[in-house]
């Protein structure tokens, strides 16, 4: 379990393409936390976009023994929190009900791109003090993956890692990054959901996909690919931590079960060979 990180998205906003529930409430986010923090997992990812995730997580520490270390990321979209950014963290700080955070990332290539520079002296002063143990980047195509590298102030990537979006788009910068010492985490993991989806309900743009989609489930039957989507990310010893979000403590506990089943070894080389060429929609962003 030491590679999965808790993904918080669903705890603040409504998420996922299979998402019928909506947002966990106050009790089923404690169990969730609570089995996480039993079962090993030390790390949440939330962000400034994530609607109320921080009050929820600053809620649980707030009245648990249990403490997590936890990744955040800063988004220009926030106009309401302070615009120092010492400011904004130290805000962070006190409604995460936390002392530091294991890293403060920029939500996209963008938000880096624009305030970098800006933030650069403050973030490492910040990192000096141990309040921020690190400075990341949450990116998604490799051209922007090989810039934020030049950079040797940053020391955590987050980047797209899954079936489809695998390691024939992904070895490269993998690669590189660990060159240059750089923690690597990856996050949709099931593409929101999408390898669960029964291929007549698959339509519209998304319908080009379906021949990738069928090519997998040739691979395995439908009841393995939850499976073999978390066996195939947590087996590349390049990666650092994984990003698993869920809706309910059931879907947690059905996740971590998966994990170290060695039985696809035999069907990673066929995974790596599908490439989608359509790479625009390995972005949910473009669906």
């Amino acid at each position: 379990m030491s590679k999965i990180i808790l993904g918080t998205v669903q705890f603040g906003l409504d998420y996922g393409i299979n998402n019928k529930s909506g947002k966990p409430d106050h009790n089923e986010i404690k169990s969730i936390l609570d089995y996480a923090f039993d079962n090993k997992i030390n790390f949440l990812d939330t962000a400034e976009a994530y609607g109320d995730s921080h009050e929820r997580i600053g809620e649980y520490h707030a009245n648990s023994n249990n403490k997590f270390k936890v990744i955040t990321k800063f988004s220009s979209s926030r106009l309401d929190l302070p615009k120092n950014i010492s400011d904004r963290i130290n805000h962070h700080l006190k409604i995460l009900n936390i002392s530091n955070l294991y890293c403060y990332m920029f939500h996209n290539y963008d938000d880096f791109k624009n305030y970098f520079n800006l933030f650069k002296l403050e973030l490492l002063e910040l990192k000096r003090k141990g309040i921020i143990k690190k400075i990341g980047v949450s990116l998604h195509s490799n051209h922007n993956i090989n810039d934020v590298l030049e950079n040797r102030e940053i020391g955590l990537i987050q980047l797209p890692y899954n079936l489809l979006d695998n390691k024939s788009k992904r070895e490269n910068v993998f690669l590189k990054a660990k060159e240059k010492g750089v923690e690597i985490h990856t996050r949709s993991t099931f593409l929101q959901g999408l390898f669960f989806k029964d291929l007549d309900t698959i339509d519209g743009k998304l319908g080009v996909l379906k021949k990738y989609l069928l090519e997998l489930k040739r691979l395995v039957n439908k009841n393995e690919i939850n499976s073999l989507a978390l066996n195939y990310v947590c087996s590349n010893a390049n990666i650092d931590g994984v990003l698993l979000g869920v809706d309910t403590v059931s879907q947690l506990k059905n996740n971590l079960s998966c994990i170290n089943d060695n039985k696809f070894k035999d069907i990673i080389e066929n995974i790596d060979s599908i490439n989608v060429k359509e790479e625009n929609l390995l972005n949910p962003a473009n669906w």
